[in-house]
């Protein structure tokens, strides 16, 4: 077997692992991405049901690590939260999803509608907040930017190493005999 044979066997698998990827985390990157350009909502209440995905929880990874929540018993209304451990850090000390007494703070949600889910671009409470800068600009929106660019990236590179895979000619070898 010719070793340019092999190599084009190659390009196309990691042409279409690429590919698969980029779409992969583009799904992920997708509500987010479309929460900029919705009209946000103001909600007011006290969360009654709060959830980490168990897949990514704890990852400290953009778009996989996020929070869901619901306020005022309503199961139709979820809330998904992006943010960062720093983020929830400094928000736990005046606000905590697991803290007994979550059901008991009012809360004041800035969130954009999208498909059925609400995603929250700040948060406040009597005892502090989370502001629109500090959540929308300075977090989601730069993680979103460098998400998209590096979706685009693998996703050219993908469809470059296809088409060389595809398109590659295969080098006949003569054996001298």
């Amino acid at each position: 077997m010719s070793l340019f044979r092999v190599r084009k066997v190659v390009f196309v698998n990691f042409g279409l692992l690429l590919m698969f990827l980029s779409c992969w985390v583009s799904f992920y990157i997708y509500p987010l991405a479309k929460s900029f350009f919705v009209e946000e909502d103001l909600f007011y209440g006290k969360v009654s049901y709060a959830a980490i995905p168990s897949l990514f929880g704890g990852s400290n990874l953009p778009f996989f690590d996020k929070t869901f929540f619901q306020i005022n018993g309503d199961t139709e209304c979820t809330f998904v939260l992006y943010a960062s451990d720093e983020i929830l850090d400094r928000m736990a000390e005046w606000f905590d999803f697991s803290a007994v007494n979550a059901s008991e703070v009012p809360l004041e949600i800035y969130a954009s509608r999208v498909g059925n889910k609400f995603i929250v671009k700040s948060m406040a409470s009597t005892d502090g907040e989370l502001s629109w800068d500090e959540l929308a600009i300075d977090y989601q929106f730069y993680c979103c930017f460098v998400g998209v660019s590096i979706v685009v990236l693998m996703f050219v590179g993908g469809l470059v190493l296809l088409l060389v895979g595809i398109l590659h000619k295969t080098r006949k070898v003569e054996l001298a005999v």
